[in-house]
């Protein structure tokens, strides 16, 4: 009786093991954080992440799903004496312009006329072929923002990801270090084509193994937050704060300059929005943070306005 009560006991704690885990295995991001902080970020690395410089004919190619371009495809300097090149290239159907500049900050502007896709699944679809295309990886989400002097500007907003969680799209200054830049790609959809921003989108070049590690809860993370940001505690209700309404999410958040200038090291930590009770035409006032996953520090803060947004899920 007793070996039975001990194989009764043993398989109850198995099925209830099994159970939890398979609670937060998935492959969408929200299902990746849940089992990330569900073994306290045991397994999460510290990165190294380069910058990419795409070129003009780089960008073309991925987006025709092409190997090789004809010779309507030219490339000039877009500016005597900097680091901007522009590429053109006509198909017939289609115009593409790419602006692409490298230095500090890599980045690259798209504009193509004459959109043939005429739903969002068929234009979705194609840019994220290119994306696969340009060897990029991103969440399988997008963000729809209306943007625009009257709000009347669609956006997609597409976030960079490594292993499920984003590379922080924000950007901020870490100080005497310098300027961090948020990674993103952002797509403006416009009536006969679209305007797309590529914005220091990075690789991962090395990562350091990490385990053991412990994060802090969401709570310490938004007081840390706010420790920052109010050098007197007794100003957080002068103003407002709606700290019952502050979002908490996990991202690879940049700590510091590598070894090249188009370099930084990024680990886990909390990127944090704490809404104000002030407005400014319909936007809400909030304060943002940069929080570290394992010690109740911020790296930075700042007050920004929050325009209305809408999450897409492919």
């Amino acid at each position: 009786m007793r070996k039975r009560g001990k194989v009764k006991i043993v398989l109850a704690i198995f099925i209830i093991v099994l159970f939890s885990c398979t609670a937060v295995i998935g492959n969408s991001r929200t299902g990746v954080i849940e089992n990330v902080m569900a073994k306290n970020a045991a397994d999460v690395d510290i990165l190294t992440i380069k910058s990419r410089v795409f070129t003009g004919e780089e960008i073309i190619k991925a987006w025709l799903d092409t190997d090789t371009l004809d010779g309507n495809c030219l490339t000039v300097l877009a500016q005597r004496g900097t680091a901007a090149v522009t590429t053109t290239y006509d198909t017939g159907k289609q115009k593409i312009t790419v602006n692409w500049n490298q230095g500090a900050f890599n980045g690259a502007i798209v504009r193509i006329n004459g959109r043939e896709e005429k739903t969002r699944e068929e234009w979705t679809a194609r840019w994220l072929k290119t994306f696969e295309n340009l060897g990029i990886s991103v969440d399988d989400s997008y963000e729809e923002k209306w943007q625009g002097e009257n709000n009347d500007e669609e956006h997609d907003i597409y976030y960079i990801e490594e292993n499920g969680i984003h590379l922080c799209p924000n950007g901020y200054s870490l100080g005497d270090l310098g300027q961090c830049w948020g990674q993103s790609i952002d797509i403006t959809i416009e009536k006969d084509g679209y305007f797309v921003s590529f914005n220091n989108v990075s690789e991962v070049i090395a990562r350091e193994e990490k385990k053991g590690r412990k994060l802090i809860s969401k709570e310490k993370a938004i007081r840390a937050c706010l420790d920052n940001y109010f050098w007197d505690q007794n100003a957080e209700d002068e103003v407002g704060v709606l700290v019952e309404e502050a979002s908490c999410d996990m991202e690879y958040l940049m700590i510091d300059k590598g070894s090249e200038n188009d370099e930084s090291v990024c680990d886990i930590g909390y990127y944090v929005q704490i809404p104000m009770s002030d407005t400014d035409g319909g936007n809400q006032y909030v304060i943002e943070g940069f929080v570290d996953g394992e010690y109740p520090y911020c790296y930075a803060t700042a007050m920004t306005a929050n325009v209305n947004q809408t999450d897409q899920s492919e």
